[in-house]
């Protein structure tokens, strides 16, 4: 039995060899947040506590955080008010999505830079500033950017991707200024 799994090891890494495994993750935080109620402030001489209630995704968090320092009292309760709130958010998270896709080819290597019809993951690359998505001949589209160092220099380039047979994973670049 210990031979089997051995030799189902080996040949699974055999198999992997002439691969190419392309992953990506991205992590969104939209959150829809209200506004601070029921704010008070205890003030000292060089410090400041906030108490105080926020809205996040409909659910009330009651929060509570303080801040030392030479500064006015009132720039310390706008400190602690900051980092209460921020440190919620970065609790709270979001909505994690991960995607895969594997394609076995002899001597296939992957891109160092992408170009025109590269089938990728649709987080291989950066949103573009123009979140919208839109179609075309009936198929999802967007825009990205891609960030490379070239010669030492960030340069940023601009695209479009399509998405293959309405696939949630496969993309096509189809066009990359």
């Amino acid at each position: 039995m210990k031979k089997l799994i051995l030799l189902s090891l080996v040949i699974s890494q055999v198999a992997w060899a002439g691969c190419n495994v392309k992953s990506a993750s991205r992590l969104a935080n939209e959150h829809r947040v209200g506004n601070i109620e029921n704010l008070v402030k205890h003030k000292g001489q060089d410090n400041c506590t906030v108490e105080f209630d926020i809205d996040v995704d409909g659910k009330t968090y009651h929060l509570k955080e303080s801040e030392r320092g030479l500064e006015q009292v009132e720039s310390l309760c706008y400190y602690a008010r900051e980092r209460a709130r921020k440190n919620l958010l970065l609790d709270l998270g979001g909505d994690f999505r991960t995607e895969a896709i594997t394609t076995c080819k002899e001597g296939d290597t992957p891109p160092l830079k992408l170009k025109i019809g590269d089938t990728i993951l649709e987080t291989e690359v950066g949103p573009s500033p123009i979140k919208k998505t839109f179609k075309h001949k009936g198929t999802t589209c967007r825009m990205f950017q891609e960030h490379l160092t070239v010669d030492r220099k960030l340069q940023t380039y601009n695209g479009v991707i399509c998405q293959i047979d309405n696939s949630d994973t496969n993309w096509l670049i189809v066009d990359k200024w």
